[in-house]
């Protein structure tokens, strides 16, 4: 015969197993959103590597600071539009973090970009 403790350890167990299960699909619903970003990063990659080409033949710099300050403000922008859609769900600092979060990308993706570009130019000169 079952007591009320063994009743509540059996309980206790099924419910943890199945949030086991739900995180579980979370992080698969996870790795999925990540495997989608990187084939959006190589992506960009690819048309960066075509700006370049046009920047080349339009005998233009490399380097656009102007053009590096639009595409971080855009990335700002970004951050407060996301703030104002998860304004219901978190509290002001986890929405300074998302907003530094999408502010330290949108720097990051210059700097990667432009080091890409640099090296292939390198790569050019090379031959």
């Amino acid at each position: 015969m079952h007591t009320d403790s063994e009743a509540k350890k059996a309980e206790k167990a099924q419910m943890q197993e199945a949030e086991k299960r739900k995180l579980e699909e979370i992080r698969r619903q996870i790795d999925k959103i990540d495997d989608e970003i990187a084939k959006l990063l190589f992506r960009r990659i690819e048309l960066a590597i075509s700006a370049r080409e046009a920047k080349k033949r339009l005998e233009k710099p490399i380097s656009d600071a102007e053009r590096e300050r639009e595409v971080i403000g855009k990335w700002r922008e970004r951050a407060e539009n996301l703030s104002m859609c998860v304004e219901m769900k978190v509290n002001e600092r986890i929405k300074d973090i998302c907003e530094e979060m999408f502010m330290q990308i949108g720097s990051e993706i210059v700097k990667y970009t432009l080091r890409i570009e640099e090296e292939w130019n390198m790569e050019e000169k090379k031959d």
